[in-house]
């Protein structure tokens, strides 16, 4: 664990830091040089996001309409005069400084410059709102990262894993990418860090006392250390990363920093600070839950409504069992609410605009497995025909015999080559009634188990009601189609 440095400056930044602008928008400290910011300008949206030039000479500010603000950079254009479906929410450099991403909270990707189109989100739905977004190897694709810390990589940018299922103590809120382009960091709200890929874990602030919570992560030009930004301008740093300075007793009572990026030297960095959203509006009023346990009428026409919509059921029994969970469960990960499996106010408003699960194939049968949302969609010639609530590998390392492995569900496109309809014991267990889709044994199986989140050694687990349907009802033959991604 690297050595942390704790920012305490008042006012000032010490003598060995220059802190080359006072500013209520941009500070700059070390080598990193103030270009200037929209500090005191009439602006028709908010700032949202700061992206460096590759020398960090220069910089860009992007609003949340997509107006693009230059500071010591090249413009390349702007969203500020199109209509978009969701705000910007962040903005990324490509490797030649002549061009820019950005990226909006529902994962749409726009470009400018020489910057490339790799692929968006852009319709998918999504369990949270997209954050940020950062360039992969060589400036040839990218990373986003949504608010629930899920990372989504196109290009050349390989994922290697994200905090999308975990459970947190808090939010992620900044992603920074190794400069092998193999890996990156993640930082959650309270300084935990989670590093992937080639990304060392150096330390964090996960398990001290903070005076405000962390705003955003930079790496310092080396695979060996960051620093963490904390909303009130206070600087953390870890391994290689040299502390330059903070804008602790600076940054107004009305601004906090979202956001730190450090020069490519590691000499210097930049933080960005904006004014603080306006407090949350009370909560709504809570209506009646219905849950496990309950029965009668409500829950048969909760049951009908399901199976209405494609979400697999054996019955409309009306009573609330373990089946009833799943599919709630699952309609909750369709639509990106709370995955609790009891049907709160936010789930029966959502039930006012369900539809049938849209697949990503438009024809054919396909077995997609959407492991973003944790979803078995059986499309039909582009219609959502049953959706299963399943859990996939957790991507968490584990050992057979001392042998290291990784409990990765392998994306791409498959075809059911066996099956056993009955007990298959391997390696790792008991699988029932498995319909395997590699040759090195990953399967749809039944398991006694099925979590919200990814939880498998790999395989894609449905529920042991679910697998026998499945087999009654020929839902997955042999020599169809399984698209996993």
């Amino acid at each position: 664990m690297g050595t942390v440095v704790v920012a305490t400056v008042v006012g000032s930044a010490p003598a060995s830091a220059a802190l080359t602008g006072h500013d209520d928008t941009v500070y700059a400290f070390g080598s990193a040089p103030f270009r200037g910011s929209t500090s005191g300008k009439a602006l028709t949206k908010p700032i949202v996001a700061i992206a460096a030039t590759p020398s960090g000479a220069g910089y860009w500010l992007v609003a949340t309409d997509g107006g693009i603000f230059s500071y010591g950079a090249p413009f390349y254009g702007s969203l500020g005069r199109l209509h978009l479906n969701q705000p910007i929410a962040g903005m990324v450099s490509t490797r030649s400084g002549h061009g820019y991403w950005l990226v909006a909270r529902d994962g749409g990707v726009f470009t400018f410059g020489d910057a490339r189109f790799y692929g968006s989100m852009g319709g998918v739905p999504l369990r949270a709102p997209v954050k940020a977004i950062v360039a992969g190897p060589a400036g040839r694709g990218y990373w986003l990262l949504g608010e629930d810390g899920g990372v989504f990589s196109f290009g050349s940018a390989r994922f290697h894993g994200s905090t999308g299922a975990m459970r947190l103590h808090a939010p992620v809120v900044g992603i920074a990418a190794t400069p092998s382009g193999n890996g990156y960091w993640l930082v959650a709200k309270d300084g935990g860090v989670f590093s992937f890929g080639d990304a060392q874990f150096r330390g964090s602030t996960g398990g001290m006392h903070l005076v405000a919570p962390v705003g955003g992560i930079a790496r310092d030009g080396t695979p060996h250390g960051y620093w963490l930004a904390a909303e009130d301008g206070g600087v953390f740093s870890f391994g290689s990363a040299h502390f330059q300075g903070s804008a602790a007793g600076l940054v107004k009572s009305t601004k906090h920093v979202v956001q730190i990026t450090g020069m490519p030297a590691g000499n210097g960095y930049r933080m960005l600070a904006l004014n603080k959203p306006p407090p949350p509006p009370p909560p709504p009023i809570q209506v009646a839950q219905m849950g496990p346990g309950a029965s009668g009428g409500a829950v048969a026409y909760l049951q009908l409504q399901l199976a209405n919509l494609g979400f697999w059921l054996p019955s409309a029994s009306g009573f609330y069992d373990a089946n009833t969970a799943h599919a709630v469960t699952a309609f909750q990960k369709l639509f990106g609410l709370a995955r609790t499996g009891v049907v709160d106010g936010a789930t029966q408003f959502a039930f006012l605009g369900a539809h049938r699960a849209i697949p990503r194939s438009r024809s054919g049968y396909v077995i997609e497995i959407d492991k973003a949302r944790q979803l078995l969609i059986v499309a039909n010639h582009g219609v959502g025909q049953w959706v299963f609530d399943t859990s996939t590998g957790s991507d968490q390392v584990f050992y057979v015999d001392g042998v290291r492995k990784v409990a990765h569900t392998p994306e791409g496109y498959f075809t059911f080559l066996r099956q056993v309809n009955g007990i298959a014991v391997g390696e790792l267990g008991a699988l029932y009634r498995p319909k395997f889709f590699t040759w090195w044994g990953v399967a749809v199986h039944g398991y006694s188990s099925v979590p919200p989140y990814p939880a498998s050694h790999g395989c894609v687990r449905v529920t042991n009601a679910a697998i026998d349907f499945m087999w009654a009802a020929n839902v997955l033959p042999l020599g169809a189609t399984v698209w996993v991604y």
